[in-house]
Parts: structure tokens; sequence; C-alpha cells
């Protein structure tokens, strides 16, 4: 990150920085910055966004591909739900 100019918010998971190139949203949550240099507060918001529904796919087809791997295991023994 370069220098920064100001601090537009800060709260306990996100913070936005104005920076000599560009706005920065950083989230604590994950640790990382999630919108880099980007031209405008609006942009930074939109890069965060497209970023997070980005990780939700890949999320899901994880948890798709690990759910059917365990299902596939689990369906070798005699189950009984009763």
């Amino acid at each position: 990150m370069s220098k920064v100019i100001r601090k537009i918010f800060k709260i306990d998971t996100l913070s936005l920085h104005e920076c000599t190139d560009g706005y920065y949203l950083y989230d604590y949550v994950v640790g990382m910055n999630i919108s880099m240099r980007a031209k405008t507060e609006q942009d930074a918001y939109i890069e965060a966004l497209l970023y997070y529904q980005r990780r939700l796919v890949e999320v899901k087809t994880d948890y798709k591909t690990l759910n059917n791997k365990v299902e596939t295991f689990l369906s070798q023994f005699d189950r009984d739900d009763d």
C-alpha cells in the first residue's frame, strides 16, 4: 500500500483509506486488501463485491465437491438412519 492520504472509515471488520495511488479497502476478517488502487470509493466497493461474488462461487463449488466425496464414502457403509 502506498502512503495514506486520509482514512475514509474504519470499523471492526473493514477500513477504507485514500492513498497516493488510489483507494484501498481492507477486510480484517480475511486479513487482506479486497480492493487496491481503485480510482474512486465506489470502485473500491464494487471491486470488493466482485471479489466476494467470485469467492462465493469457489466456496460453493468446493463444498459441493467435498460433500459428494463424503456421501460417496459414507454410501459404502450400511447406515441405519432409524
